[in-house]
């Protein structure tokens, strides 16, 4: 069989589309329901026909009906140059109804299944912005601000690649399809898994692994179900581990890639995973970082710049708990607790300096 699809004009569409429903109206068997189910499920084109169609005859409820099933499809009447004979509303009106119920099987069986397997989308985030998304698979991806997501998912795969941000990923169990976000010079494969992973530069990258084990690799290690199968049951100790350069992280560790070098793998306790993580709850935790480091976080969640009038200020150890983007309750904290003040340079830019200084 060819993959090739043909092109068809809209008229020829329009005209097997209405072929269909005076079938529809007649009555089909099931050879003639498999036929129509793969007719629409071979084009988006086919499928509007039908939408088209149903527009047409608004007095009916379908419109409303249609809304009420597909949430996610726009059923907002459009002009169209179209052509409809006369003698196509004899078999519309009682054709619809059964028409309608057979896009609620395509939409809810064949659609959903077809997603799951073939799926590509690009999710991003604004600066100071936050967003939770559920993927085909049940996967749960939440992103950090100014983060950049694309998904590609197929048959034997689920791809993501991570081109800047920070994303956590709940990954949906598959142990037909690996489930493996790029990021930078690194990929990150799930073994049944919760984590997150933090994308600096593109060699400069944070791995956090709350829940099941991640393989760390190089971008051009593939993973096939049948390694994924064997990686699930390894540690870094296996042969087949040490053979690709890969590193095992499992619930409650971080790995850090600094400069594209893998450090240490490091146990994490309560504490640092709360702190590390805490922007999944719109919040910073600071905990004796240089104030340099913290102002660099929490640039990140806003437009506001920060100018130190010393290094040795930058050097002071800060500690306290912050809204992400709550530069104002920051810049307060600093002036309360460090006798730090500011002085607004400009809408963007804020200058600090120690309350001594002159």
């Amino acid at each position: 069989m060819s993959n090739v699809h043909q092109f068809t004009s809209k008229d020829l569409i329009l005209e097997k589309a209405c072929d269909w429903i005076s079938a529809i109206d007649r009555g089909l068997n099931d050879d003639e329901k498999e036929q129509f189910k793969l007719w629409m499920m071979q084009s988006t084109a086919h499928q509007d026909a039908v939408y088209e169609l149903a527009h047409l005859w608004d007095e009916l409820s379908v419109l409303n009906e249609l809304s009420s099933l597909f949430p996610h499809r726009s059923t907002a009447p459009q002009k169209t140059n179209w052509v409809f004979s006369y003698s196509i509303a004899a078999s519309l009106f009682a054709a619809l109804m059964v028409c309608s119920y057979l896009l609620i099987n395509l939409e809810s069986g064949y659609s959903q299944e077809l997603a799951k397997i073939n799926y590509t989308k690009i999710y991003k985030t604004k600066v100071g912005e936050q967003a939770t998304y559920v993927l085909p698979d049940g996967t749960i991806v939440q992103l950090n601000t100014n983060s950049l997501l694309e998904v590609a998912y197929s048959k034997g795969r689920r791809q993501l690649l991570l081109s800047k941000g920070e994303g956590r990923f709940n990954v949906a169990k598959d142990a037909t399809r690996p489930f493996s976000v790029m990021a930078g010079d690194k990929s990150f494969t799930a073994l049944g898994t919760v984590f997150n992973v933090q994308r600096n530069t593109s060699s400069d990258l944070e791995l956090v692994v709350t829940e099941g084990k991640v393989m760390v690799t190089d971008p051009s290690v593939a993973v096939d179900a049948n390694d994924f199968k064997a990686y699930q049951l390894a540690n870094n100790s296996t042969q087949k581990i040490r053979k690709i350069n890969a590193n095992i992280v499992t619930s409650g560790e971080k790995i850090i890639i600094q400069k594209s070098i893998t450090k240490p793998i490091t146990q994490l306790s309560v504490d640092d995973v709360q702190r590390d993580l805490a922007w999944q709850n719109g919040m910073l935790i600071f905990n004796g970082e240089e104030l340099s480091d913290a102002l660099n976080e929490v640039s990140r969640y806003t437009s506001t710049r920060f100018e130190l009038s010393s290094a040795e200020l930058g050097s002071i150890k800060v500690a306290g708990v912050f809204k992400a983007g709550d530069v104002e309750g920051l810049l307060e904290s600093l002036q309360t607790n460090f006798s730090i003040d500011h002085e607004r340079l400009g809408e963007y830019v804020v200058s600090l300096k120690h309350h001594t200084e002159s």
